[in-house]
């Protein structure tokens, strides 16, 4: 199981992590997933960051 909470987030970002985990609230994201979706999420988080 992953817990992604993340503040001042793109669209782009909260459309991909919805795709694959439940937000349960604003900017919190919690699913289970494999390690290969882990990894792109974590990409995807990693290479939209802007001053983070």
């Amino acid at each position: 199981m992953i817990v992604i909470a993340l503040t001042d987030t793109p669209p782009k970002v909260r459309g991909d992590l919805s795709k694959w985990l439940l937000e349960i609230n604003t900017g919190v994201y919690v699913g289970n997933v494999s390690a290969r979706v882990r990894e792109e999420l974590w990409e995807r988080i990693c290479g939209n960051l802007k001053t983070g």
